[in-house]
């Protein structure tokens, strides 16, 4: 009598519930056992399948590149002023003045962006600010309207894909990521303050912000809280708050202002809320297409 060897395949189970791990996938391969078959079969038995090649290798994930420096500079005093008059004290319903200290927005963020460069920034809002009708800015609400503008599609985080050259700066293929942090270790601090206390702790470095406008000095940017209630005249469309935004934190990556090219997005650095000269208000600094919008340098 002829005997045949049948092919009998056993799976191994994992109970439900249970995380399966190497020997378990051992498990699961198959495994051959051999039957007398009272059956006569001229055939061949076929050979049984190769545990190697039923595994699939599990692809590996490329780990996010990390930055390679941490911005660390101060930055020359300054700020973007002349052409817009300031409103009088009370008569447009902005706090004046308020408590001169801050306090800082809790928490942080995780690193945004691949670029190579890290910019470390500490948002802060003036405390004892009287916001009657005005809408309340508290500082967790502040920092999450600076992490949107910093963390833009079109902000500074696209420099990664698109490496920023600009040599009237002696910047060369620059990109940057940013991380919010609450402690001392940081590269430059953002303060929502009033009119005020702007005009007092801005003409302290030697600018004059004429109760409307902010500046930069050291490692603090000044936000003026009349612009960033009210906005631009004329122009109640414009994403202010990116905008201004931007552009300082643009003079902390190493820009000084630019002009109009003649037409089209205005330069993130052009001093879009004095003139815009032919161009039109643009809050980003690239455009859909990875574009940075760049013009004729401009003393800053």
């Amino acid at each position: 009598m002829g005997l045949t060897l049948a092919l009998v395949v056993t799976f191994g189970l994992t109970a439900c519930g249970e995380k399966s791990d190497k020997s378990d996938a051992a498990a699961a391969v198959p495994s051959v056992a051999a039957v007398v078959s009272p059956e006569p079969s001229s055939a061949a038995a076929p050979p049984p399948p190769s545990a190697s090649a039923s595994a699939s290798p599990k692809a590996s994930k490329k780990p996010a590149p990390k930055p390679s420096t941490t911005l660390k500079k101060q930055v020359t005093a300054g700020g973007d002023t002349g052409g817009a008059k300031p409103a009088a004290p009370g008569s447009d319903g902005v706090p004046a003045t308020a408590a001169g200290t801050f306090t800082v927005a809790a928490g942080g963020t995780g690193i945004v962006g691949t670029g190579t460069t890290l910019v470390k920034y500490r948002v802060e809002v003036e405390n004892g600010i009287q916001w009657g009708a005005n809408p309340v800015w508290t500082t967790d609400k502040t920092a999450a309207e600076v992490e949107r503008a910093i963390g833009a599609q079109l902000g500074w985080t696209m420099s990664a894909e698109h490496p920023v050259t600009y040599p009237s700066n002696k910047l060369a293929d620059a990109s940057w990521s940013f991380q919010r942090v609450s402690g001392e270790d940081f590269s430059v601090r953002l303060r929502l303050a009033t009119p005020g206390t702007v005009d007092k702790l801005c003409k302290a470095v030697g600018v004059n912000t004429q109760g409307i406008y902010s500046c930069r000095y050291g490692q603090t940017i000044l936000l003026n809280l009349r612009r960033w209630l009210k906005g631009i005249d004329g122009a109640p469309g414009v994403d202010f708050h990116a905008n201004t935004i931007n552009h300082e934190m643009g003079h902390f990556l190493g820009f000084d202002h630019m002009k109009c090219p003649g037409s089209g997005p205005a330069p993130i650095m052009q001093t879009q809320t004095i003139a815009l000269n032919g161009c039109a208000y643009n809050s980003f600094p690239f455009t859909t297409e990875g574009t940075f919008v760049q013009g004729p340098w401009a003393p800053s």
